[in-house]
């Protein structure tokens, strides 16, 4: 075969050409070939990018969308999701243009190339998603009511998982066997002498004979004269959890006062503000105490708003809770006797258990099955990210735990005893901007309350001291703590304050 001459070269490179959708004359000389490589390089990398982007916007929107959930459209654009979807949707409009202006209708690149790109991407992407897949199922390990990977809690959650936890706290709970008891009016409460050994941090706990938190095994409180008794109510940070009996506030502050003083200490871990005051009325007002201090943090009034704690924390202790509610604006409860832990596990389905509705914490898409949760993969940001509700259970938190709070002073003066409320600022108060106000003092604000605001004496502690691994208060919180309240108890009392900072906020 005789080698093709210059001319013929050049015919059949054009020839080539032309097949391809290029219908210039193509020169034979490498210097005229390379411009051509180039510019074919810069095309397909243009492509490349923008079927990038284009995927990426989808996804972006697809998740700002569920992130939505039942929010009108118009307060969703008005939220930092909002703004992400419309920027996603932007991004998504113009890759969608490149690709069709230039490559579909303008053929920068041959049919060929297009295709095999657009090919290469999917396969790419698809196999992104497959190592994603498998990395998440190998991952996935068995937690409380379903499966969680890397410490992020999988949705759905499963009903028969949840119920299978239980038996074994059951049996213990009928035994007499644990440190808190059912309680039919307030959900829970301590248990009568009980003891709760050390474990994770926390403990070793004792109970009074009474059901409050003591100092050691069988101590009795009792009736004792000549003593000023002062009665304590909260949750765990008035409890004093993650440290012993002596280094809680209340112990601090039974030594700040004196002798002539007895604190009792009726905090129970987990309660919510509602039932804070519930155990004043059913288990601290007869002991006609002087002074009555309830101390509360801002996740107390979300707590105001459930029914079934552990749907909302994922916390391992089987009870259920009353729950407050404004009906034309008088405070009254709708469970005013709350479930037992066998009641609240025996039904076959979550969606049978009374007052779901009115669970802040219950999303029934959390509980159902649905066709994409066959992948671990799109359950893990299902779970990463939570849509909104259109429920008023947001709208309810300040108007529903100011009416709580003005009845527990109202309540509590009527009995002839002295409020005092306090504000427990937790560790996140400390990372906010000076123009933060947190939802425990906004409720504050909202009844009109004057309060304790003891930061002023958190702020004197150093930081990597004030708080323990769980975010209580450590000794050094603690003692702060009792400082503060010092003072405001013998100003309540009318006694001199030995020129102590005045913490108490009033509010105008």
């Amino acid at each position: 075969m005789r080698p093709f001459s210059t001319e013929e070269k050049k015919r059949h490179m054009n020839k080539q050409a032309e097949q391809s959708g290029l219908h210039h004359d193509v020169e034979t000389t490498p210097e005229a070939i390379k411009p051509s490589h180039v510019h074919s390089h810069r095309e397909e990398l243009v492509l490349l990018v923008s079927l990038v982007i284009f995927e990426l916007s989808l996804a972006v929107m697809a998740m700002a969308i569920y992130v939505k959930g039942e929010r009108p459209f118009a307060a969703f654009l008005a939220r930092p999701s909002g703004a992400v979807f419309l920027c996603a949707a932007v991004a998504l409009f113009v890759a969608g243009w490149v690709i069709v202006h230039r490559y579909v209708a303008g053929q920068r690149l041959p049919a060929r190339h297009f295709r095999m790109i657009v090919t290469m991407n999917l396969v790419t992407v698809l196999f992104i998603l497959a190592m994603g897949e498998i990395v998440v199922r190998a991952g996935s390990r068995s937690h409380l009511d379903g499966e969680s990977f890397m410490n992020v809690v999988l949705k759905p959650k499963n009903w028969e998982r949840a119920k299978e936890r239980y038996p074994h706290f059951l049996e213990k709970s009928r035994a007499g066997r644990t440190f808190f008891d059912y309680d039919e009016r307030l959900g829970w409460t301590l248990g009568k002498n009980r003891y709760r050994e050390a474990s994770d941090g926390e403990g070793p706990y004792w109970s009074s004979v009474e059901g409050l938190r003591a100092a050691r095994e069988g101590f009795v409180y009792g009736k004792v004269e000549r003593k000023t008794d002062i009665a304590i109510l909260g949750d765990s940070f008035t409890f004093g959890s993650e440290v012993g009996y002596e280094e809680t506030w209340g112990a601090a502050l039974n030594r700040l006062l004196g002798e002539e003083f007895r604190i009792l200490n009726f905090g129970v871990p987990g309660y919510g503000l509602g039932q804070a005051y519930l155990r004043y009325e059913v288990d601290a007002r007869g002991w006609n105490p002087k002074i009555v201090i309830l101390g509360f943090i801002s996740e107390d009034l979300h707590r105001t708003t459930w029914v079934y704690p552990f749907l909302s924390t994922g916390w391992d202790m089987a009870f259920s809770k009353p729950r407050f509610v404004l009906e034309n604006g008088r405070l009254t409860i709708l469970n005013r006797h709350v479930l037992p832990p066998q009641a609240i596990f025996s039904p076959r389905s979550i969606s049978e258990l009374p007052f779901l509705d009115h669970d802040s914490g219950y999303r029934w898409s959390h509980w159902q099955t649905r066709w994409y949760h066959a992948s671990y993969l799109a359950r893990l940001f299902i779970s990463l990210y939570h849509p909104r509700s259109r429920d008023t259970h947001d709208e309810q938190l300040l108007p529903l735990n100011a009416e709580i709070l003005k009845s527990f002073v109202r309540s509590v003066e009527q009995a002839g005893s002295i409020p005092l409320v306090m504000y427990f600022p937790s560790r996140s108060d400390f990372h906010q901007p000076d123009s933060y106000v947190p939802l425990g003092k906004r409720v504050l604000q909202e009844a009109g309350l004057p309060y304790v605001d003891p930061t002023a004496c958190l702020l004197e502690v150093p930081s990597s001291l004030r708080f323990a691994s769980a975010g209580h208060y450590t000794s050094q919180g603690n003692a702060a703590i009792a400082n503060c309240l010092a003072v405001a108890v013998r100003e309540a009392l009318g006694k001199p304050s030995d020129g102590m900072l005045m913490a108490v906020e009033k509010l105008r």
